[in-house]
């Protein structure tokens, strides 16, 4: 009963966050992907000898379509 009443107290407490979460269509999830994406890239590419380096990859990870011409988007 007791956590049943903490995830109710925990509800309360946030519900003008849970209501605007709810009505607008924002979230991050776009950005947590990225970010997955850019720890991903750091943990296979360990031992790069240059920051430059490790950068150029996650430039080259994300914007390679559009280096390539290969984006459909106009």
């Amino acid at each position: 009963y007791g956590k049943i009443k903490a995830a109710i107290s925990t509800a309360i407490k946030h519900l003008e966050k849970i209501k605007n979460t709810l009505n607008t269509n924002y979230n991050n999830g776009k950005i947590e992907g990225i970010n997955n994406k850019i720890k991903v890239i750091k943990r296979i590419s360990y031992g790069y000898r240059s920051f430059d380096n490790f950068r150029l990859r996650i430039f080259l990870c994300f914007y390679h379509k559009k280096i390539y011409g290969l984006s459909h988007k106009t």
